[in-house]
């Protein structure tokens, strides 16, 4: 397995953050790996970080993506965490199903690691298609955690209560065999693409990266995403599973929106663009609705 791991800021680029992942990816002492930075275009590096990233081999705005049989590429936010013996677990799935989208299980960054790992072992039932992963030291918990490991072959790929893992830019393992080079390595369009070209999607059950889930942290960049998949080009049957997809994650944001989760001008940013938006929202909003979610003086811009 070859990896090539492609890392988005979540924001503005997270220097310490980022120090922290590669340091957690280095550890794995996994020898095939590729770094790139998908910088964006109003941010760069200082000549320190710069010196830094070469010392990583870390490389900036990477175009050209390796293409062997074995490539499997990855993106990552710079926040994530990559937990313990994950490449080895990866390279597993990979060897006993080539060519198949791997959907990696996640822990959440928002709670303590420590209290996850523990409610996991004392409620996860050991089900699926063991792995044999070896890690060559650890602590009795992570022990316990691999011993956990295993996967499984889902082949109803257009089920909605699973789109939600499925669809997403980061946290899936995409293979050389299914990137389409017309999209972003990062992009919802670039797993509706693999998902219309694949019979199966490979499952890893237990959590092998810690991380936050898009529309909860970047709100406004999640609609760009789900506004960005031209459903013209998808399969005809994937089309309306895409349109109900995309009501269910408004519904996603309006309540992100509610919780106060977001800034004031990225509230009223939202609302407004979802407001003018073709699509619904699963649930239909009403003026009263919205109002709940508004000030009074939002409510009168956005409507009148």
């Amino acid at each position: 397995m070859q990896l090539f791991i492609n890392i988005v800021p979540q924001t503005h680029l997270n220097w310490a953050a980022l120090t922290t992942l590669i340091g957690e990816i280095n550890s794995q002492g996994f020898a095939s790996t590729q770094l790139n930075l998908q910088l964006p275009s109003d941010q760069t590096l200082s000549v320190d970080q710069a010196s830094t990233a070469a010392t990583w081999s870390l490389m900036i705005n990477q175009s050209e993506l390796p293409s062997t049989t074995e490539s499997y590429y990855l993106t990552l936010r710079e926040t994530d965490h990559v937990l313990p013996g994950a490449f080895l677990q990866w390279e597993q799935v990979s060897k006993r199903h080539p060519d198949s989208l791997i959907s990696l299980a996640t822990f959440a960054d928002r709670t303590p690691l420590d209290d996850q790992i523990t409610t996991y072992l004392a409620n996860y039932p050991a089900e699926g298609t063991p792995l044999n992963t070896q890690p060559k030291t650890a602590d009795e918990r992570w022990i316990a955690l691999w011993g956990l490991q295993s996967y499984s072959v889902q082949s109803n790929l257009q089920s909605q209560a699973q789109l939600a893992q499925r669809l997403r830019p980061t946290g899936i393992l995409i293979p050389a065999a299914l990137y389409d080079a017309q999209w972003p390595l990062a992009s919802l369009s670039q797993i509706l693409s693999g998902l219309q070209k694949e019979n199966d999607v490979i499952r890893l059950h237990v959590p092998t990266v810690q991380t936050r889930d898009w529309p909860e942290v970047t709100p406004l960049a999640w609609l760009d995403e789900l506004e960005a998949v031209d459903t013209s080009t998808l399969d005809v049957q994937w089309a309306p599973i895409y349109a109900d997809f995309m009501s269910n994650q408004l519904n996603t944001l309006l309540g992100v929106a509610g919780r106060r989760h977001v800034s004031a001008s990225h509230h009223r940013q939202l609302l407004t663009r979802i407001k003018d938006l073709n699509t619904d929202p699963t649930h239909w909003w009403t003026r009263l609705g919205l109002l709940q979610l508004l000030s009074p003086q939002m409510a009168h811009q956005l409507f009148y």
